[in-house]
């Protein structure tokens, strides 16, 4: 049986039209922070209970860059396949324009992820009937789109590669979450114990996410970061930093470089980015950025592209800052190790391959910050909703991005094309 903080956050996801993210350590906190910025989608999609970790040799084979071609895509275009618009070359001058995604019956729908090229976006529609937290999933190649079937219930996909092969996770009954693949319109589990989430998958097919000890509702409930090297295999546990450490690896770059958000395991420890390059023996746990003020006491990482780690920063201080807010959106360069807080974003959502992040610039406006500029998103045409909304997929080229607008009673998968 379901505890009542789990239901509500189930319905917090939705209500902010937000994509379960990877589980996070505290979730009364994420709950009452949802309650009070209702359409911050980093913390209502705080997944449930304390995060774990178990040690294991064999990461550089799990990591390694063998080279292995990647699954058969899954649903190869026809001919007849609508495609989106030839990107344009050049410069990325920060023109953009919105369209409305295509749903089947219901519009009511988010975009939860799209892969480096933005040809394939992933998303889920609005739950069907009052109190349902049964979600339809979607795959977007270009305006086609195709329904996905997902067993359990809270069903979320939440990455895809180039290949159109998705990954996602959804609660089933007695044993919690269980960890899928989508490949070719089929679904399938992935092998090992549950419960099980998948967070990302690379080019390779290397999929990443964690596995837990004991089911999300139960107290001291401990998390796993994980590898499958292929939809067919076992998942690996990453080693650790240290005995206590515990957490949920979040992203896979294409050298096979996974990210995780990690802690010790101590109640008052603070979140940190742990990353396992490929043929390391052990995992490095980032430094804290600098931020305004001093040291960060924490970071949570969310998305590892091209290199390029970025999240949020938080510094506790007793001075609120003019603003109001005391997290930063920050992107750490693996190559160098250099930490740069991002000005013009207020909220860090997702990064790309060179280093730029999607977020929010204004009042839950959507936005995105390159190396020289910060941009709000438009609207589609004849749009009278709220601008309000969120950016949940980055193209490496920054010039498609899938996420959704919406107000209290109407929410709408967008896709953005920029030139």
């Amino acid at each position: 049986m379901r505890t009542d903080e789990e239901q509500v956050a189930d319905r917090l996801r939705w209500l902010d039209d937000e994509p379960a993210g990877p589980p996070r350590i505290d979730l009364p906190g994420a709950i009452r922070e949802a309650r009070r910025r209702r359409r911050n989608r980093r913390v209502a999609a705080a997944g449930a209970a304390a995060l774990g970790v178990l040690a294991m040799a064999a990461l550089p084979a799990a990591l390694g860059g063998d080279g292995r071609a990647a699954p058969a895509p899954a649903g190869s275009p026809s001919p007849s396949t609508p495609l989106p618009e030839p990107r344009p070359t050049g410069a990325w001058q920060g023109v953009c324009r919105a369209e409305l995604l295509p749903v089947p019956g219901d519009p009511r729908g988010a975009v939860t992820g799209g892969d480096p090229d933005g040809r394939w976006l992933v998303g889920r529609r609005a739950p069907q009937g009052q109190g349902r937290v049964d979600f339809g999933l979607l795959i977007w190649e270009g305006d086609r789109v195709r329904e996905v079937e997902m067993p359990g219930s809270g069903q979320e996909l939440t990455d895809v590669n180039r290949a159109g092969v998705a990954v996602g996770s959804s609660l089933g009954a007695g044993s919690g979450l269980r960890a899928w693949v989508v490949r070719n319109g089929e679904v399938i589990g992935l092998p090992g114990e549950m419960p099980a989430g998948a967070m990302a998958v690379n080019d390779a097919g290397r999929i990443v996410g964690y596995r837990s000890l004991g089911a999300p509702w139960e107290p001291g409930t401990r998390r796993l970061p994980v590898v499958w090297d292929s939809y067919q295999s076992r998942p690996v546990d990453l080693p650790l930093p240290g005995p206590r450490w515990e957490g949920t690896a979040v992203d896979i770059d294409e050298d096979g470089t996974v990210l995780a958000a990690m802690s010790d395991g101590h109640p008052d420890k603070p979140t940190r980015a742990v990353v396992w390059r490929p043929g390391a023996a052990r995992p490095e746990v980032l430094p804290l950025p600098r931020v305004p003020g001093g040291k960060a006491d924490r970071f949570l990482p969310l998305s590892l592209a091209g290199g390029w780690v970025t999240g949020t920063a938080e510094r506790d201080t007793k001075v609120v800052p003019r603003n109001g807010i005391t997290r930063y959106p920050v992107r750490i360069d693996l190559r160098t190790g250099r930490a740069e807080v991002l000005e013009g974003v207020l909220w860090a959502g997702t990064g790309n391959g060179r280093g730029w992040l999607a977020g929010w610039v204004a009042d839950d406006v959507p936005g995105v910050i390159t190396d020289t500029r910060s941009v709000k998103l438009p609207v589609p045409d004849g749009w009278r909703g709220d601008r309000q909304g969120s950016v949940n997929s980055f193209s490496d080229d920054g010039r498609v991005l899938g996420g959704k607008l919406g107000s209290d009673d109407q929410v709408r998968p967008v896709r953005w094309t920029c030139r």
